[in-house]
């Protein structure tokens, strides 16, 4: 390489390929990356090989160069090489990329409001078109996919009793169990039945089979929903004047609404019978001392308490699920992040909605 004030010449020989490129790019910054007002000529009468990213790599610093001032020559370029820069400088994007700079901290809280307050408009759109359909739909009962809705309580029902069998089971008779170490001190074991009891059907009952429930029902909702986002069903569907919210979500809708009392009321049994078994083998009671205690000393209220619950559960459920859903766009990766955001979101409102009831409940005295 031959270096002058009036002219630079630079010699491209070799190989200039994606994975020998490093060395070339240490060579151009040294001899030519900041000249400017001068004439450089790039000599290709040596070069080998090159691919797209060694004729990206000149065209960049020839465009940095020309903002320098400087006057670029290409001599020696076959044809086939010709051809190359001409299609890639044709297409090179021109613009420069900024380096993204460091917002604020009241810039990034402002924004995050902003967006939560889209999404917050965009929820209460997605319910109120739901009701609506949900009315349209009661006023003429024809417009029900029964099939449907029968298919999605056998999936979200019937498919998880053996899970909230076993989970309702360990789960009331260690809860018992450890209840009853606890009052044995106190001389007060027998006591465990009710307390036991009272708590399974006001809380634990409902709420453990709700996020079951949640873990597979509104992750399922929203996988399904999203991959016929992706694939444009929903808009081949709207095309064809079918209403999505009437044929994919209000069946689902429908389904939790529906079985999640269902599930409640098997959760409770199975509730009582883990507690019996606790009663039978650790306080040695009977079948009907254990019923006896439960009809003497804990109230209805307590039952229906839990089973109040179990359809606003499974609303939320279907709702959150179907509008994580409908939110899928782009690639399939967004499917996996929305179908934990609706299990995440699903059980956050569970709990949520579920301390507000008890709340309200124990102050008013239900």
């Amino acid at each position: 390489m031959l270096l002058g004030i009036a002219m630079i010449n630079f010699d491209i020989n070799g190989t200039w390929e994606k994975y020998s490129l490093n060395e070339k790019i240490v060579l151009l910054e040294k001899n030519i990356k900041n000249i400017k007002n001068n004439k450089i000529s790039f000599n290709f009468e040596k070069l080998e090989k090159i691919d797209s990213s060694g004729i990206i790599l000149l065209i960049q610093y020839i465009f940095e160069l020309k903002k320098n001032n400087c006057k670029i020559e290409i001599i020696n370029i076959s044809k086939k090489h010709q051809k190359m820069l001409d299609f890639y400088t044709l297409n090179y994007e021109k613009h420069s990329y900024k380096k993204e700079t460091k917002k604020n901290i009241f810039y990034t809280m402002t924004q995050y409001i902003v967006d939560f307050y889209k999404k917050f408009l965009g929820f209460l759109y997605f319910v109120g078109r739901l009701n609506f359909y949900l009315f349209y739909s009661l006023c003429k009962p024809s417009k029900i996919r029964f099939k449907a809705v029968i298919y999605h309580i056998e999936v979200a029902g019937f498919r998880i009793i053996p899970i909230v069998a076993i989970t309702m089971l360990l789960i009331s008779f260690v809860t018992a169990y450890q209840g009853a170490l606890q009052l044995e001190a106190f001389g007060l074991s027998l006591q465990i039945v009710e307390m036991t009891t009272m708590s399974m059907f006001r809380e634990f009952a409902p709420f453990i089979a709700a996020i079951i429930v949640a873990g597979r029902s509104a992750s399922s909702y929203t996988a399904q929903i999203g991959a016929m986002k992706i694939t444009d069903e929903i808009d081949a569907m709207r095309t064809m004047g079918f209403a999505p919210d009437i044929y994919l979500i209000l069946p689902r809708v429908f389904a939790l609404v529906i079985i999640m009392p269902l599930i409640v009321f098997f959760a409770d049994m199975v509730c009582l019978l883990g507690e019996f078994l606790l009663a039978k083998f650790y306080l040695s009671m009977s079948f009907s001392e254990f019923i006896t205690r439960i009809y003497n000393y804990v109230e209805i209220r307590h039952f229906l308490l839990g089973m109040l619950k179990a359809p606003l559960f499974g609303l939320i459920i279907a709702i959150i699920g179907c509008y994580r859903g409908l939110q899928v766009k782009g690639s399939t990766s967004s499917i996996g992040m929305l179908t934990t955001k609706s299990v995440v979101d699903s059980i956050l409102w569970l709990i949520v909605v579920n301390s507000i009831i008890s709340y309200l409940s124990i102050t008013i005295g239900f």
